[in-house]
C-alpha cells in the first residue's frame, strides 16, 4: 500500500509539472483535462492515505518503539486523552498531564 501511495503522489507530481507546462504553453484544454485528472487522482490518494492513518500500530512485547529526534514517550497514564494501555499514538504537548513524563526527557 505504501508503495501505491509514492507511486500516486509521483504521478501527481508529473501531472502538475505538466498543467504548468500546459499553462504556459496557453493550452487551456490540455490543463483542464490534466487538473480533472489530478483531482481524480488525488481523491485517491487521500483514501489511500486514510487507510493507512487508520491501521493501528503495535509494538512486540519487550520491543521499542523509535521516535523522531526532540520527541518525548510517555506512558498511557501521562495524559489528558483516553488511549488503551497497549495503544501506541502521538499526542500534543498539551495533552501530556502536567508534570509527568519527567522521567522519560525528550530525545537526543
Amino acid at each position: 500500500m505504501l508503495k501505491a501511495v509514492k507511486e500516486s503522489v509521483h504521478r501527481m507530481t508529473s501531472h502538475l509539472q505538466l498543467i504548468s507546462g500546459y499553462l504556459e504553453m496557453e493550452d487551456y484544454g490540455k490543463a483542464l483535462g490534466k487538473t480533472k485528472e489530478t483531482i481524480r487522482e488525488l481523491h485517491a490518494l487521500a483514501t489511500s492515505l486514510a487507510g493507512l492513518a487508520n491501521v493501528g500500530m503495535t509494538v512486540p512485547k519487550d520491543g521499542a518503539v523509535v521516535v523522531p529526534h526532540g520527541s518525548r514517550v510517555v506512558s498511557h497514564e501521562d495524559v489528558n486523552v483516553d488511549i488503551d494501555s497497549d495503544e501506541v499514538r502521538s499526542v500534543d504537548k498539551n495533552e501530556v498531564r502536567a508534570g509527568y513524563g519527567d522521567d522519560n526527557p525528550k530525545t537526543k
